[in-house]
């Protein structure tokens, strides 16, 4: 008996569970008391945010405290003077083709963790030398958004 019991209502739960529809299918209309600048901003809200497209980007590592001037001038000397040193806390990357591109603040925090962490760059610093650099990331604005650094 108790087992029967136990049987239909394991049943039920199931019917329940299944009867269930996980998606609206209807659409709620919305209020009359609702404006239209708040239903363009709920459905800008349901829209995926750009997707940013990861690029390989090769370079020498600056200092971007003066990468902007060094880049006005369009020098080799200049953009020697912008290498790395030990105090440097805002990253940039000077292309082949002489573009130069600011690193966002993540991007600072992790070149200044390798740079930590790489004997080679370590040397480079000390030395004065410029530090050659493969990117990861993607553009955004004036800004690149770094996703590896090596």
């Amino acid at each position: 008996m108790k087992s029967s019991i136990s049987l239909a209502v394991f049943f039920l739960c199931i019917g329940l569970a299944s009867g269930q529809d996980s998606k609206k299918t209807a659409n709620p209309t919305p209020n009359s008391s609702q404006t239209e600048g708040s239903t363009a901003a709920t459905q800008a809200n349901r829209e995926a945010p750009p997707e940013l497209k990861t690029q390989t980007y090769k370079g020498m590592l600056l200092d971007a405290s003066c990468a902007n001037s060094a880049a006005e001038n369009k020098g080799a000397a200049a953009s020697n003077n912008c290498t790395v040193s030990s105090g440097t806390k805002e990253f940039a990357l000077r292309t082949k083709d002489g573009q130069t591109l600011r690193f966002d603040s993540v991007g600072n925090e992790r070149t200044t963790q390798v740079l930590r962490e790489k004997k080679k760059w370590n040397d480079s610093v000390s030395a004065g030398k410029p530090i050659q650099v493969k990117v990861q990331g993607a553009v955004t604005g004036d800004k690149l958004t770094v996703v590896t650094i090596g």
